[in-house]
């Protein structure tokens, strides 16, 4: 007796439905995926704040800040960050990365918690030309090295912002007055996903609701611009990049982190991706935000006025130099 097999259209009945399932299924599983990025990428956030603290209990109850007091010139690289005996009494470039790789030399964080899975960084491998151990470095690595496959740098191994460590002087960084540290109020925010504004992708000029994705924005502490209200793009377009300007993972003083959906969620509803602006006074005396160039270090390190003002910012690619 003969075998009776699938017709061709049956097969192709088949794979269409296969075909249906795949279509309705995909965009479920990329949300679970997008979430669980997001999960993954605030644990890591709170596991660092966690090591501020012990860090901070070792240290007179200060967060990290690279340096020495030093007026280093904040820069894309660290100056020697492979050798072992570097004097950080000569001034030289640094990055905002070499203060929290104290974090990975003095608290035993691993490389990998500063990577956010939802982010186009990787996890630093500590290569290095003379072969010192990864608590023995200053940096994670940077974008200009010699001898060391692959350059690396804070640039590309760190997901995440850090409220600025350092003030300007002459266009040197030393360390802030107003830098972090454990007795701030507990709604003040120490750490985050990448200031948009630094994201290589961006910008300057007009927004629009049809360039928005080219250049973020401020956000009002009313929600309004010049009096219209916002709509949900323009909510969006000051969020962080990783996570579809959907929101970001920011980190408190008080040692919890939160999935915000909005960037201005500082101690009196500040945006905490821009720098102050001082000519804006109301309503309240709130700080609105202010743009600026991310390649105008003297602006960006000069952007606190007061204890409760939180900047974050990050170290960012050198074609916006």
């Amino acid at each position: 007796m003969k075998k009776k097999g699938f017709t061709l259209i049956e097969l192709l009945v088949v794979i269409a439905i296969i075909a249906m399932l795949l279509a309705i299924l995909m965009p479920a599983l990329n949300k679970v995926k997008k979430i669980a990025q997001r999960v993954i990428c605030g644990t890591n956030l709170k596991g660092l704040g966690t090591a501020q603290t012990v860090y901070a209990n070792d240290y007179d109850d200060e967060y990290v800040v690279q340096g020495r007091g030093t007026p280093h010139t904040w820069n894309t690289y660290t100056d020697l960050w492979q050798q072992q005996t570097k004097v950080w009494t000569t001034p030289a470039p640094m990055t905002v990365g070499a203060s929290l790789y104290l974090l990975v030399r003095e608290a035993d964080v691993s490389p990998k918690s500063f990577v956010c899975p939802a982010s186009a960084e990787i996890e630093f491998e500590g290569k290095n030309v003379n072969n010192a151990d990864i608590v023995d470095l200053w940096d994670f690595g940077s974008p200009i090295a010699v001898g060391v496959t692959p350059s690396r740098g804070p640039i590309m191994c760190v997901s995440y912002s850090y409220h600025q460590p350092y003030v300007a002087t002459g266009g040197s960084a030393a360390k802030s007055t107003r830098s972090a540290d454990g007795s701030r109020n507990a709604a003040f925010a120490v750490m985050g996903d990448k200031n948009p504004f630094f994201d290589a992708k961006l910008k300057n000029g007009s927004v629009t609701n049809l360039n928005y994705m080219d250049k973020a924005g401020m956000i009002n502490d009313d929600w309004t611009t010049v009096g219209v209200s916002l709509e949900r793009w323009q909510l969006m377009k000051g969020n962080a990049q990783p996570h579809g300007r959907e929101g970001q993972n920011v980190l408190y003083a008080d040692g919890h982190n939160s999935y915000e959906t909005r960037s201005d969620v500082g101690v009196k509803n500040d945006n905490i991706y821009t720098r102050n602006n001082t000519a804006l006074t109301t309503p309240n005396g709130w700080r609105q935000g202010y743009f600026v160039e991310p390649g105008n270090r003297d602006d960006w390190t000069s952007s606190t006025t007061g204890n409760d003002d939180s900047v974050l910012v990050n170290d960012h690619a050198p074609t916006l130099e």
